[in-house]
């Protein structure tokens, strides 16, 4: 079955690559696929090589991988032949411009340097530039190598999560996680543009894979991998987006809770990495500081400009009930929590697209997101509190983020949360092995239905509202 799914990904990445090359021209077109081809062969040679590894892994990984190029393939024509622009000069809008025209500035000053907060992504393309010319395909092949990477190691933590609690092979919940990859339409959309979503991916996971070793691991090894993994993502997220390193430090709390006295020495060096990386990410930023951080927590007509609330969006929709939200003292957003969280889940709204293009409806596939997500709210609710079942108190890292970033942005920038998606897929393939292992499968199955109901009706509402809207 396997070969026959091996020789069908391949006949459709030949005539992926025939369109590509008659759309762009031999020489550019060509040059796409080989750089396509290889962001997908690094990340695919490392996979193979581990534990979990199998014939259904890797054709999974093929098939979210083919989609990804095929969505990348799309996003370039968009942005050059698409708009009447070219590989080299895209025709970028928002934060995309922004990290492209400062990495052209800085390479040979053809337009002015434009403000960014952190320099660390257009430092990389620049970097890439300096090897291969300037073009928007090599950061966009870069970034779908790194969304490829992600996934693979959601599929490493769900076969970490399942081995030895559930009968199902950590081999099958590998494949599984990296299957329902492909319905998660938003994710896979971001990973591929030109910004800093994939390197966030891959940190984030890295922090979640190390946690996790720590967390269930003793030997000096495994504690040494564990360490090393956090290191790494700190260090990518000090030069891309060195918010993100607060959130490193809730995992570093969480760990704690479990055993600390025997982590001690782990958890110090933790807690340096931790500072120094953030010492190291105000030092790359070029308007962040920390009264910024406080402004986040505190709000204020400075978080209103900040996440673009106005009155033509959906957004001021329900901003309207919350009566002023960037304005409102601590208690009254943590009042106004549990409802956000809901909107950070929902958004974007599937029926939203702007237009007909596929870069427009892409990120509108949610039906990944919402079965996976579903499954990740049973195991918080019915499973967690099960000592024999729980997979431990680093599971909770990716709600407490996810909880933050809904309290500062008043849950209307979903993509913040995209990066927590890994660890919530592998939460659901584990909650679907206990079913599968019959393990309080009435209950799981129940809680699941219900979660659909409530779905049904929250998504109604939203399509109600926008409609008005």
């Amino acid at each position: 079955m396997f070969r026959y799914c091996y020789i069908g990904l391949s006949l459709v990445a030949i005539v992926v690559a025939v369109i590509t090359v008659n759309a762009f021209g031999f020489a550019d077109g060509l040059g796409i696929v080989t750089s396509l081809a290889v962001a997908f062969a690094l990340p695919y040679a490392v996979a193979r090589r581990c534990s979990w590894w199998s014939p259904g892994s890797a054709v999974a990984l093929c098939a979210v991988s083919l989609i990804l190029a095929a969505s990348a393939i799309d996003y370039m024509w968009s942005v050059s032949l698409g708009s009447g622009a070219t590989l080299e000069m895209p025709a970028l809008k928002s934060d995309p411009s922004s990290y492209y025209r400062w990495a052209l500035h800085h390479y040979d000053g053809r337009c002015p340097e434009p403000l960014t907060t952190f320099f660390g992504f257009p430092l990389i393309i620049l970097a890439l530039w300096k090897v291969l010319g300037v073009s928007i395909v090599w950061p966009v092949a870069m970034n779908m190598s790194l969304t490829i990477t992600a996934i693979a190691m959601s599929g490493g933590i769900a076969a970490r999560l399942v081995k030895g609690r559930t009968r199902m092979k950590p081999a099958t919940a590998a494949t599984m996680a990296i299957s329902l990859m492909c319905l998660h339409g938003f994710f896979l959309s971001q990973g591929i543009v030109i910004l800093k979503e994939a390197l966030i991916y891959v940190s984030m996971t890295m922090i979640m894979l190390g946690l996790l070793i720590l967390q269930d691991e003793d030997t000096r090894r495994r504690t040494a991998m564990g360490i090393a993994l956090y290191a790494g993502a700190c260090f990518i997220l000090a030069l891309v987006r060195a918010k993100y390193i607060n959130f490193a430090a809730f995992g570093i709390v969480l760990l704690a809770l479990t055993r600390w006295r025997d982590r001690k020495p782990a958890l110090a060096m933790l807690v340096g990495i931790t500072g120094a990386t953030w010492l190291l990410g105000m030092a790359c930023s070029t308007t962040y500081n920390v009264s910024q951080q406080v402004d986040n927590v505190v709000g204020g007509a400075a978080m209103t400009q900040s996440f673009g609330v106005s009155d033509d969006n959906v957004h001021s929709i329900y901003m309207g009930w919350e009566d002023g939200y960037f304005y409102l003292p601590v208690w009254k957003k943590l009042l106004f929590l549990p409802f956000n969280c809901g909107i950070q889940y929902i958004i974007p709204f599937p029926w939203r697209a702007e237009d007909c293009t596929w870069q427009s409806i892409f990120p509108r596939i949610r039906v990944g997101w919402y079965l996976c997500g579903g499954f990740s709210i049973v195991y918080y609710l019915l499973v967690s509190w099960r000592k024999k079942l729980s997979v431990g108190m680093v599971a909770w890292w990716p709600v407490v983020c996810t909880m933050a970033i809904a309290y500062i942005s008043a849950g209307g920038v979903s993509r913040y949360i995209l990066p927590f998606q890994p660890m919530y897929l592998a939460l659901a393939v584990y909650v679907i092995a206990l079913i599968y292992s019959n393990l309080h499968r009435r209950v799981l199955l129940w809680g699941y239905a219900f979660y659909l109901l409530m779905l049904a009706a929250a998504l109604a509402m939203g399509y109600l509202l926008s409609c008005n809207f």
